[in-house]
């Protein structure tokens, strides 16, 4: 007689499959994927990479992700939400920094978290051909655009005082500037020999607007 319960299929006490077991093994896979990453670059690194450098089985892979794509998309993704969560962080402090400073939080967490900022450079440079890699891209953005403009908001109106549909424009017209420094520091640290990261990042704290 086949009996279905809370420790097996419909046989053979086989044990099912948990949420929290699966959860666990794509980050297992994502930590695996993010390594290879750091090493080579999203573009260079292959599957078999990845799996070797998770010690799964190739089915183990596949069935968590059908594509290295899936697999790049998924790395991002938990990058940005790193660096959003380094912006709430900031956010329960109080006083909050100034916006100029934030450039240099998002850096240092990601440069922890991805290494070499370059793999990021290649991503981008993959997004403007590759459709799934550009809505990923396109999502990053709009997703630290909307942290950064109430993060900022929340500025102008705590340290200044400024009423809240005023710090909303403020805030519209400044963080552009915001991502464009992160931007500008990985395509320079990418490119240039004589970059000098130190002295970029006192810059933009220097005359980014407050």
């Amino acid at each position: 007689m086949l009996v279905k319960n809370d420790h097996s299929f419909l046989c053979c006490n086989v044990p099912k499959v948990t949420e929290e077991y699966r959860v666990a093994r794509r980050d297992e896979i994502a930590e695996a994927a993010l390594r290879a990453f750091r090493r080579k670059g999203f573009q260079a690194t292959s599957m078999a990479e990845i799996i070797a450098e998770s010690g799964l089985s190739a089915g183990a892979i596949y069935g968590h992700y059908p594509s290295k794509a899936a697999i790049v998309v998924d790395v991002a993704t938990r990058v940005v939400g790193s660096r959003i969560a380094d912006l709430q962080h900031l956010a329960d402090q109080d006083p909050l920094a100034a916006p100029p400073t934030v450039p240099r939080t998002l850096i240092t967490g990601m440069r922890h978290e991805v290494g070499d900022p370059s793999v990021l450079l290649q991503l981008w440079g993959e997004a403007v051909t590759e459709p799934e890699l550009r809505a990923l891209v396109l999502d990053v953005i709009l997703q630290l655009r909307g942290a950064l403009t109430a993060y900022v908001s929340a500025w102008h109106q705590r340290t200044h005082g400024v009423a809240v549909d005023e710090a909303d424009v403020l805030a519209a017209e400044q963080v552009p500037l915001l991502i464009s420094a992160v931007q500008g520091y990985v395509l320079q640290w990418s490119v240039l020999p004589d970059f000098d990261p130190d002295a970029y990042l006192a810059s933009v704290e220097k005359y980014l607007p407050r």
